[in-house]
């Protein structure tokens, strides 16, 4: 077998280097970053946490314009209703019409599923309805329906605001939301068009808005 030229050098055993391996220079270190570099590194880390900072407060101050609008809707909404009231006389149902826009509206016997249709109630007016028209408007609706003094005792007012939200009025003043709309089917309405529903009187609460 024929002997490798090594061009006169001694060939080096098994795990002893070369005079290549020794001339090949050693890797530097690398330098330190610089104060510029590491003030450009510091800079960049500011701003995107200022960044994230302000993005965290925008949300947050959106989500509070959210709740105070909201919050502001509902304040408008129950002032609306507030100005829409009921009470009874011996002889009459008061309904009255506080605010600038028509309320449509209806009277309930909630228990008894009876109710009577009071269309709508103009602005700043209000509207007495006979007790014996209540009565003998269901008796003509509904012949076999007795309504007596004592029922009518438990009317309340449903009547709905601008936004089409439904309300309820007990006859001690409570006001709350209705569950129902005052356009609800399944129970037996009149239609009160008797001539007192033509001749509303000014109501005395209505305000100036």
């Amino acid at each position: 077998m024929a002997e490798r030229d090594t061009g006169g050098r001694p060939e080096p055993e098994d795990g002893e280097p070369t005079q290549d391996d020794d001339d090949a220079p050693a890797p530097r270190p690398s330098p330190p970053p610089s104060w510029a570099e590491l003030g450009r590194t510091v800079g960049a880390s500011i701003t995107v946490l200022a960044a994230l900072g302000g993005l965290v407060l925008g949300v947050r101050a959106e989500q509070r314009a959210d709740r105070a609008e909201r919050q502001a809707a509902q304040t408008e909404r129950r002032s609306f209703a507030e100005q829409v009231d009921f009470y009874g006389t011996s002889s009459d149902v008061v309904v009255t019409n506080g605010n600038p826009h028509a309320v449509y509206a209806r009277l309930l016997l909630p228990e008894r599923k009876l109710w009577w249709q009071l269309g709508g109630l103009p602005p700043c007016r209000k509207v007495s309805v006979p007790r014996a028209s209540l009565r003998a408007g269901m008796r003509a609706r509904s012949p076999s329906t007795q309504v007596t003094d004592a029922d009518l005792s438990s009317l309340v007012l449903e009547f709905t605001d601008p936004d089409n939200r439904s309300w309820i009025r007990g006859g001690g003043g409570a006001l709350g939301p209705s569950q129902e709309t005052p356009a609800a089917r399944g129970l037996r309405m009149v239609d009160l068009s008797e001539s007192w529903n033509r001749s509303a009187q000014v109501a005395p609460m209505c305000g100036a808005h």
